[in-house]
């Protein structure tokens, strides 16, 4: 990777942890730890996972990276085998609060975005576990308390069908969108699922005239489709010129030859997904060699194969070429104490668009 490249990246992980460090509440650390080697701490987990046999993994991640990395942990451990459940954060979340009211315990490890990791951490549905490979983390990609651990980090961004539009015609900050020529369904953009986005925009831009600019956003008549990858193809497919995006996305849709690109609208947010042990795990060995798996270089260099951002700092990724020095602004998740209150506003802003 070219000198300036790494450099860029380099200065935006700075800033991404300066930021991170801003709104975490940073703590000590105390790591597991018996007096034994690291070797002989691995061979009780190898042990203990044979006699266990398989873990049960629940992730909000796309099941064709979920299923690259399952895959490449069974074949480092192949007397294990792995139980996948995916969903998006709400299905999983409320998931494991309802089994876990009715005393069934099913997950070994979660994954799942750093917003409602910080809730399942509250409800008790999550315990500590605090991997040797998280020592490879800046403070503020983990909890102090080893309830979870950044895996990936995500950029909200804006796509566009380059057919249609080209790089000039997309507006430098959210603001631009506001303009006659955007209007009647010419935006695509996901629900209220990106409640985290909703929530980090009004912090940013303050809550009175962060409500203002929504209540004009959604004016705009918005094409408000489920989720980012339907956004996408949509938008490839030509049913409008722009919308909501994450990078990888695009990126994925662009290695196949579809006309698609991406920018970094400001304010850009950059959410992460966090993974941690499950509260009462029935398989902690194999769950505890999957976590390290995951936060190990390999593991985060599959991440940074797949188009995402990994959180490891001594792991390059190419995603950020296209942002060239635009602030990124990490999601602050103690906004995640609000989340209810910042689901039901922008539920209300985006289906008074729909019932226009």
């Amino acid at each position: 990777m070219a000198s300036k490249k790494s450099g860029c990246i380099m200065v935006l992980r700075c800033s991404i942890i300066i930021l991170f460090l801003s709104v975490l509440l940073i703590g000590g650390v105390t790591r597991e730890s018996s007096g034994a080697s690291e070797e002989e701490r691995v061979s009780r987990l190898i042990e203990g996972a044979r006699a266990e046999g398989k873990m049960v993994l629940y992730t909000t991640q796309a099941i064709t990276d979920s299923s690259l990395m399952v895959k490449r942990y069974e074949e480092k451990y192949p007397f294990l085998k792995v139980e996948l459940y995916r969903a998006p954060s709400d299905t999983l979340i409320n998931k494991i609060s309802t089994e876990a009211k009715a005393r069934k315990y099913i997950p070994d490890v979660v994954e799942i975005p750093g917003f409602t990791a910080l809730l399942l951490k509250k409800e008790h549905l999550s315990q500590s576990y605090i991997s040797p490979e998280s020592q490879a983390y800046q403070e503020g990609f983990q909890d102090p308390e080893g309830n979870w651990t950044s895996t990936y980090v995500l950029l909200f961004g804006m796509a566009y069908n380059t057919k249609l539009l080209s790089r000039r015609d997309m507006p430098d900050t959210y603001e631009g969108f506001l303009q006659p020529r955007w209007k009647g369904k010419k935006i695509g953009f996901f629900d209220d699922k990106e409640t985290e986005w909703f929530a980090n925009m009004l912090k940013i831009m303050g809550e009175e005239k962060g409500m203002d600019f929504f209540r004009k956003l959604v004016a705009q008549e918005l094409s408000i489709r489920r989720g980012s990858s339907l956004v996408t193809d949509l938008m490839i497919a030509g049913e409008f010129p722009v919308g909501t995006s994450f990078p990888h996305i695009v990126e994925a849709r662009k290695k196949k030859g579809a006309k698609i690109d991406w920018v970094g609208v400001a304010p850009v947010i950059a959410k992460f997904g966090a993974i941690g042990l499950a509260a009462h795990a029935s398989h902690p060995n194999p769950a505890k060699l999957y976590i390290d798996f995951c936060l190990s270089r390999e593991g985060q260099a599959m991440i940074g194969n797949s188009g995402r951002l990994p959180a490891r700092a001594d792991v390059d990724a190419d995603i950020l070429r296209v942002l060239k020095g635009v602030k990124v602004y990490p999601s602050d998740i103690s906004l995640a104490d609000k989340f209810a209150v910042y689901r039901k506003q922008f539920a209300e802003l985006l289906r008074g668009d729909r019932n226009r």
